[in-house]
């Protein structure tokens, strides 16, 4: 009868032979741990929205004071909008074209002229279907609406204004910040930039006097639009895809919401906001899962994160 007491086996630990010259019953090596999420240098997001925040405050603070009438909107937007891009270029690391940390560059033509067409598809899509929802609701249709072809004449000369004023925009936000971030995770990315980026318009916001209700909405579709922009800098590996987005999101769908519905019901007004977040929300995930198949690794090889030396840079890294 042996002595040695009998220790309790646990199946998935393989046995160890006492003689170490004995070979083992099972071969067994741990598992590899799963890589971590790690944000290159968390101290510049925090310094590029500190400087993008302070910048847009201080730029609102005449409006909400009165020392700049409301006619001065025109004006200050367009200088606030730069904030992100000043910010950017303050934070960002030195072992990389500055073009190329704000992802201005331009890998493939072809991938940036299909994230355009998904773009244009998705901004005319999601406001035509809140409008169906809105009629559906039992609104009206607007008493003195402009004619169809003089409102579809304005949208490309507003789009093309409006993608200028969104350099400044998309170069920080889809620019720098979501190479930076990309380390998170697609949608735990462009859910944070979406919350920062709402943060970062709410001292114009609250310059403007908006009602709460006004407020929530107006926040709440740049938090929900993000990650469509997040994806068509993705797709097309350049924030210039994110950039005509914007401008659409400030023309195509400003013109479809403002100007064919009248007067809307609150309780109507928020079915049609969730609805249309919503809707946001997936057709960024159906361009999303569209983009991840186009190629074996994803499109995610034309982007890097800030802060990877560029290789056609002569200088050393």
């Amino acid at each position: 009868m042996s002595s040695r007491p009998v220790v309790p086996t646990d199946p998935d630990v393989p046995d160890v032979p006492s003689d170490p010259g004995a070979p083992a019953s099972r071969h067994w090596s741990p598992a590899p741990a799963a890589p971590q999420a790690v944000i290159d240098s968390p101290a510049r997001v925090g310094l590029f929205v500190l400087i993008a925040t302070a910048v847009a405050t201080a730029l609102s603070i005449p409006l909400a004071t009165g020392l700049l009438p409301e006619s001065a909107l025109g004006l200050v937007v367009p200088l606030a909008q730069l904030s992100p891009l000043l910010a950017a270029l303050l934070v960002r690391r030195r072992d990389e074209l500055w073009w190329r940390s704000l992802a201005l560059h331009v890998p493939s033509g072809r991938a940036l002229l299909i994230a355009v067409l998904a773009a244009i598809t998705a901004f005319t899509l999601v406001p035509v279907a809140r409008l169906l929802i809105g009629v559906v609701g039992g609104a009206s249709p607007l008493a003195d609406a402009p004619p169809l072809l003089g409102l579809l004449l304005a949208v490309p000369v507003v789009l093309a204004t409006q993608a200028v004023f969104a350099i400044g925009e998309e170069a920080g936000w889809r620019g720098w910040l979501q190479s930076t971030l990309e380390p998170l995770g697609f949608w735990r990315m462009s859910l944070a930039i979406g919350g920062l980026w709402a943060l970062w318009h709410l001292p114009v916001v609250l310059a403007l006097g908006l009602s709460g209700r006004e407020m929530v909405s107006y926040l709440g579709t740049i938090v929900a639009v993000a990650p469509l922009l997040s994806v068509l800098r993705r797709l097309s590996g350049t924030a210039w895809a994110a950039i005509i987005g914007h401008g659409l999101l400030n023309s195509l769908r400003v013109a479809l919401e403002q100007n064919v519905l009248g007067p809307v019901d609150p309780t109507l007004l928020w079915v049609m906001d969730l609805s249309s977040w919503a809707l946001w929300l997936g057709v960024a995930w159906v361009i999303l899962r569209v983009a991840d198949g186009l190629t074996p690794a994803g499109i995610t090889s034309t982007t890097a994160p800030a802060g990877t030396p560029d290789r056609t840079d002569p200088r050393p890294s």
